[in-house]
């Protein structure tokens, strides 16, 4: 793996040198990814083979150059003005991680993405994220698949398998990469068909009675003329995590699979097309989440006391989930002369189906269904001059059209309808939401690069985009008691005899039909001086913006509100350098953000009735951000690779009232945003018996961050995670040849307990305490990988 940073602004020295000496200790080095260009077959293979690796052993030792394409073109991954970290395909394979797209996060600093199983990550960089559960509100970390934007956040946890390397940017990225990039941005690149056979085979069981097989072969198809690739990938953990206290049962398995087929065509000497057909289906049984007491009795709510065993939940409802999702896009690329066209068409279908035990409890008090389904289609056309122009520019045409349906409902059966735990006193109930959601974008783009002198060259950027979304919304509550049920399985289709016209329910039924449109201008900015030939300077300065929105979990008609774009405005100064002969490469940045009309999701009981609890999600006036990062990679000898990383960050918000007269939460911080993170990873390769072996070890720490902007005190502890850090160790055999590889791993080596998220379930005087997902423990494995 190779980070790589970008510029930086104003920061507060006292707060840097504080987190400097508490984290400086914790980490300085680490691993990181070796490339295998061997088999390319000509200069565009080995260049894109060089792409997929964030460093290449040469001759002497030295770290060897990356091409990315954050920049919309080819360019050197150290001669990008931006803050990147560039994961190499074939050593995320090697080292296990891709089973969830989340994972990737943990090698980047001041960045995270909690996930539950392989489900919707949560994507947070430098403080930016979004922490409401909506379909149809995007993350303002844009996330990528061959370049191609996906919307839907539930739809970008798709697995990753045979890639060529992951590029992820941190800061605003609204010009190339457009809206809701205003944390950053993913971009995910498959591996490419070429006229060369290659390929490989994996197969992995661990613990659970996990089993994983992965693959991929290519090769041409007509001379010259076709090329293709098909790869897949399966994850069965047949016997799941949990156990289910109610039922005796073990919760928590899931299946994981994952096919991808590309066609490859060069149809003239100044023409190319790539067809990308995948497809995924992902399903979950049991429950995975449990409740935790802040009382000293233990008891959470009605005289249940809950285990504190973080391997023991306890569920009466059904608890499971199916998504399936599919999707295709076509790159054409066209030579017109000296100058380069690109179009990418993509289309991305996602349907998902899930029951859920709403209390996480034994107790009959909630239990949840919900299905939705999203389909969105994107157009983008960009013409590039010559990139050794004095004066070289990309410039392009963006439209986006996405449209979500979603069918979700509530409710408490009655009485021995289900089984449940004796103690449950509240009245029979049921509730449902269903909403027709469209988006509708189109931007017009540019960006060009000014050579002024051999030191000196400047970046100048615009985006102008406008955007409409138009929302049918139907909220229904029943008044407590009235409704019946004709079938405990069914029980959302057979609802009965409700009564929706009483006084005690008339704020919980509404129907919204808004429809706005937005328009907005993000541009970037950035010098870049040559302090030597191997070190540069940069100051970036961006203006990035998050879609608006709509509050479509409302549960009371109060908390229905349009939520205003998010703007952001970035100042970043950085360095980035190699030495000793290239053998170590350093980048550090400072930055600092203004943030305005902060989007975020307040949860808990609704102001002036302590036994109603809303959703909000609303604007925040202002916010800031100070923070900055160092990473270092090292290669000292040729058997030897250090790569590590230092994330310094502080976020607060200035101007915060929560609507409804919630309160003044001004000096809260941001979700997810520990003051310090750090990585130290390394890599041991040693020959043995003409073969080769390779101790492998990696360890990241987080400082204590909170899961919400509010309630963030120590009454309420169960919604924050205290510092921890993760360690993760490999042993790897590969046979002479090169071909064959064996390995023995351990995650989370010190099974450490944490949280990985939380969910607010305190009610005054009802229920004393919150709901928790543990975070995964300590588990083992062995693998084998064949290349063809």
């Amino acid at each position: 793996m190779q980070s790589q940073q970008s510029p930086v602004t104003r920061f507060k020295r006292t707060a840097i040198s504080r987190e400097l000496r508490a984290v400086f200790a914790i980490a300085l080095s680490g691993s990181a990814f070796a490339a295998n260009a061997a088999h390319a077959e000509d200069q565009a293979e080995v260049a894109a083979a060089a792409a997929s690796v964030p460093y290449v052993v040469g001759e002497l030792g030295a770290l060897q150059t990356v091409t990315v394409t954050a920049q919309k073109r080819e360019e050197k991954a150290q001669s990008v003005p931006s803050s990147i970290t560039v994961l190499g395909g074939k050593e995320l394979l090697d080292d296990g991680v891709g089973r969830s797209a989340s994972e990737i996060l943990n090698f980047v600093p001041n960045a995270s993405a909690g996930t539950q199983q392989h489900g919707r990550p949560r994507w947070w960089i430098r403080g930016v994220g979004a922490g409401q559960q909506q379909i149809d509100f995007p993350n303002p970390v844009g996330f990528y698949l061959d370049d191609v934007y996906i919307s839907n956040s539930s739809a970008t946890g798709f697995p990753l398998f045979d890639l060529d390397r992951v590029e992820v940017l941190r800061g605003p990225q609204g010009t190339l990469w457009g809206k809701n990039t205003t944390g950053g941005a993913i971009n995910v690149i498959s591996k490419k068909p070429s006229f060369r056979t290659s390929g490989y085979f994996k197969a992995d069981y661990g613990s659970y009675d996990t089993k994983l097989l992965e693959g991929a072969i290519g090769g041409g198809l007509v001379d010259d003329v076709l090329a293709g690739r098909l790869s897949f990938h399966s994850e069965d953990q047949g016997e799941g995590r949990f156990t289910n206290l109610f039922n005796g049962r073990k919760d928590g398995a899931l299946r994981d699979s994952a096919v991808r087929a590309q066609l490859k065509a060069l149809i003239s000497k100044d023409l190319s097309a790539n067809l990308n057909l995948h497809y995924r289906d992902y399903k979950t049984d049991g429950t995975i989440t449990t409740v935790a007491s802040y009382a000293a009795n233990g008891v959470y709510r009605n005289g249940y006391i809950p285990s504190t065993n973080p391997d023991d939940i306890s569920a009466n409802a059904p608890a499971n989930s199916s998504v399936k999702q599919g999707g295709g896009q076509l790159a054409l690329e066209y030579q017109l002369g000296p100058y380069s066209l690109n179009s990418i068409t993509g289309f991305e279908n996602y349907r998902t189906e899930s029951q859920g035990d709403g209390d996480n409890t034994p107790l009959e008090i909630s239990r949840s269904r919900s299905a939705a389904k999203s389909r969105q289609w994107s157009q983008e056309l960009r013409l590039a001059s010559p990139q050794e122009d004095k004066v070289s520019w990309v410039a392009g045409l963006f439209y986006f059209n996405e449209k979500i349906d979603s069918d979700s409902a509530s409710a408490r059966l009655p009485n021995g309808a289900a089984p449940a735990l004796a103690g449950s006193t509240q009245p029979v109930g049921y509730n449902s939401t269903i909403y027709n959601h469209e988006a509708r974008s189109f931007a017009v783009f540019g960006s060009a690069t000014a050579t002024i002198s051999d030191q000196l060259r400047a970046i100048l950027g615009l985006r102008w985009t406008t955007e409409t979304k138009d929302l049918d919304l139907r909220r229904k509550q029943a008044a407590s008691g009235t409704p019946q049920f004709g079938s405990v399985d069914n029980w959302w289709n057979t609802v009965s005899g409700a009564n929706y016209a009483a006084a005690a329910v008339a704020n919980n039924n509404f129907v919204s039909t808004p429809s706005t449109t937005w328009h907005a201008l993000t541009w970037d900015f950035t010098p870049e001086y040559k302090i030597s030939s191997t070190a540069r300077a940069y100051f970036k300065a961006a203006h990035g913006i998050k879609s608006g929105g709509y509050n479509t979990s409302a549960t009371d008609v109060r908390a229905l509100n349009t939520v205003a774009p998010e703007t952001l405005n970035s100042f970043e100064l950085g360095l980035k350098s190699e030495w000793w002969e290239n053998k170590l490469n350093f980048n550090a940045n400072l930055f600092r953000y203004n943030y305005k009309n902060v989007q975020v999701n307040i949860t808990g009981v609704y102001n002036g009735d302590p036994t109603q609890s809303v959703n909000y999600l609303q604007n925040v006036s202002k916010a800031h951000v100070n923070g900055a990062e160092f990473e270092l990679e090292l290669q000292p000898v040729d058997e030897l690779h250090i790569n590590a990383n230092i994330g310094i960050l502080r976020t607060e918000f200035d101007e915060f009232n929560i609507q409804n007269n919630g309160g003044n939460r001004s000096g809260n911080e941001f979700v997810r945003s520990p003051h310090g993170t750090a990585l130290l990873q390394a890599d041991y390769r040693l020959p043995v018996a003409n073969g080769k072996l390779v101790a492998s070890a990696d360890w990241r720490y987080a400082s204590k961050q909170y899961y919400y902007v509010d309630p963030q005190t120590d009454a309420r502890g169960l919604l924050n995670q205290g510092g921890y850090g993760i360690g993760n160790a490999r042993l790897s055999y590969t046979l002479p040849g090169g071909k064959h590889t064996f390995s023995a791993y351990v995650n989370n080596v010190g099974d450490k307990i944490y949280k990985n998220h939380t969910l607010t379930s305190f009610v005054p005087g009802t229920v004393n305490g919150d709901t928790v997902y543990w975070g995964a423990r300590r588990t083992f494995g062995l693998s084998y990988t064949a290349q063809l």
